[in-house]
């Protein structure tokens, strides 16, 4: 158990946590800095515990946990009570004996195995001694899937290994959830509202973007993009699924969290979207700090 935890400054401009809402921004921090916090990135937590020092409810913290699984940045196993920071290696590995004998130590005690076997893999690809981290460590040589709560499991859950692979059949033609589906017509894809073309002119751009960038949409998926035609501009919402990408969180999870942040900060219009990344820039100490940021989150 460290004493402390490094945390850059420009982690707070980084692209990905300025989107987060307050609460996601908060349990994150958590996550980095609690006491259970462990060099490999692997930690056992109670959720009793994690009410107690969050304040938050258990509802909350099962949600919370939850939406950074879809959002790809960490993993989390109900049975062994486990949390595995997916990128904690990339800026809290340090190459000294002292460093991998720690984790050794660590690693030797982690119970859900599949973990040990996924850092496995991101010591072997960044090029660590592997063979000092996981001396004494017996290792699984077959390919499961990464570990993920079961219970947690729904048609929107993409696994970190997906990328930007459709978590879902195909859509066909004839498919229809209450009064909204998707409508071919030639060449071009129609969102349809009770009858209605809702934004004929643009809806099939937004929903090429989401295929090819997040997943191949489902009826619910549809749905979403439906409602929030009611009150965005269809560029707005081309600017969210972009900037999912850009920041690494190609999920429909983190989509969503990028369309609440903007409604709260009333940005319907591209309008209204430039001028406050405009003020944004100027108001940033310098250009890169986005790109600077400390990114636990790639």
């Amino acid at each position: 158990m460290a004493i402390y935890r490094q945390i850059q400054t420009l982690f707070w401009q980084d692209g990905f946590v300025a989107e987060l809402t307050p609460e996601e921004k908060y349990f994150f921090f958590y996550l980095l800095t609690n006491s259970r916090t462990a060099q490999c990135g692997i930690f056992e937590i109670n959720i009793r515990i994690m009410e107690a020092e969050t304040g938050y409810n258990r509802e909350t913290i099962e949600k919370l946990i939850k939406r950074f699984v879809e959002y790809g940045k960490i993993l989390y196993c109900k049975e062994t009570r486990e949390i595995m920071i997916l990128n904690w290696m990339k800026y809290n590995f340090i190459n000294s004996k002292n460093t991998m004998c720690c984790m050794n130590k660590e690693l030797k005690a982690v119970k859900n195995k599949e973990f040990v076997n996924k850092l496995y893999k991101i010591c072997l690809d960044k090029g660590y001694d592997a063979a000092a981290i996981f001396e004494g460590i017996f290792l699984s040589t077959e390919e499961k899937t990464d570990p993920v709560d079961e219970d947690n499991i729904n048609e929107e859950n993409l696994s970190i290994n997906r990328g930007l692979e459709g978590a879902n059949k195909p859509l066909g033609e004839k498919e229809i959830k209450e009064e909204i589906y998707i409508q071919k017509e030639s060449s071009s894809t129609e969102i349809v509202i009770n009858n209605k073309v809702k934004h004929k002119s643009n809806s099939d751009k937004i929903l090429e973007e989401y295929n090819k960038n997040i997943r191949q949409a489902t009826i619910n998926d549809i749905e979403k993009m439906s409602l929030w035609l009611k009150d965005f501009e269809e560029e707005v919402l081309i600017e969210a699924i972009l900037a999912a990408v850009k920041y690494g969180a190609p999920h429909i999870g983190y989509l969503e969290s990028i369309v609440k942040s903007w409604r709260s900060l009333g940005l319907f219009t591209m309008e209204k979207l430039k001028n406050y990344r405009d003020k944004s820039k100027k108001g940033s100490v310098n250009k890169r700090a986005n790109e600077d940021a400390y990114k636990y989150l790639d």
